[in-house]
């Protein structure tokens, strides 16, 4: 069952002699640790599928286990990525590190990382490129934690300075912290499994780009074979995720989400799905 209304709407990217250069600056999660491919799962290359144009090159620079204190176990700042993200000469910055950092051992080190956070920010606002720079917390960690991370340390000490630092500064905040709110997307409580990072992906969307003003616009389905359909949806919308449901016969009926990598044309949004068993409905969803 579908929505007949239709609403369209075109999404503009910014037009340029160079494209528009995206670092994506992290940890694992960026990096895309435990996924089936990182290289198409992640949350920058799903980013950059969703813009699917030549007018943005999105890059990961993700390194698993990096932290950003510098008197961490492993700094970011030590790592040769460091250098290759700043000689990228990024027009955007996005910076997601802070989970490692709550590890005990890292965690003695914790009052220095406002200072860091604040010296990494000045060394990539100083690049030729004065790039716009957007400071992510990290994502929840739940359950007992994993990896040697506290999830208490992540939640009330890193999250917070995260934001502080965000208003001190005047930098835009991408709070994954109070978006990543469902345990089933981090299959080993830290890292964002597939849909987990499906939903990473429309989160940096809509705060990069924002969203469209109005109601969600209709999902389209078009059959390609008896196993095989194809959803779509207008690119300006690539902030949203698609989700399937069984037959709807209460309003208790779980919703799933694609696992697929959505692909971006500048003008529309299609996501592959597999068709199996029961009939399904379709419908977008902001995380």
């Amino acid at each position: 069952m579908f929505h007949h209304l239709f609403f369209v709407v075109v999404f503009c990217a910014t037009v340029s002699a160079a494209p528009l250069r995206i670092a994506c600056v992290g940890d694992s999660i960026t990096a895309g640790t435990g996924l089936g491919n990182s290289s198409l799962e992640s949350y920058p290359a799903r980013l950059q599928r969703l813009l699917a144009t030549n007018n943005f090159t999105v890059r990961n620079f993700g390194v698993s286990g990096r932290t950003l204190l510098k008197k961490g176990d492993f700094p970011y700042w030590n790592d040769p990525i460091f250098t290759q993200s700043k000689s990228f000469n990024p027009d955007i910055v996005i910076i997601q590190l802070g989970t490692n950092d709550g590890k005990p051992y890292n965690w003695r080190f914790g009052t220095n990382f406002v200072s860091d956070y604040k010296e990494l920010v000045a060394v990539y606002g100083s690049l030729p490129t004065a790039p716009k720079i957007y400071l992510c917390t990290p994502c929840p960690v739940y359950g007992s934690g994993n990896f040697d991370i506290v999830p208490g340390t992540v939640r009330t000490n890193i999250v917070p300075q995260v934001r502080s630092i965000a208003v001190e500064l005047s930098l835009p905040l991408i709070d994954l912290n109070s978006r990543m709110t469902n345990a089933s997307w981090f299959a080993d409580t830290v890292h964002p499994n597939t849909q987990g990072a499906a939903v990473m992906a429309a989160v940096m969307f809509e705060n990069l780009f924002g969203r469209p003003d109005g109601p969600p616009p209709a999902i389209s389905f078009q059959r390609l074979s008896a196993t095989q359909g194809v959803v779509s949806w207008p690119a300006a919308w690539g902030g949203l995720v698609a989700q399937f449901g069984s037959l709807l016969r209460n309003a208790n009926t779980p919703w799933t989400l694609i696992p697929t990598v959505p692909y971006g044309d500048g003008q529309m949004i299609r996501q592959t799905n597999a068709l199996a068993g029961t009939m399904r409905f379709y419908e977008l969803k902001r995380p």
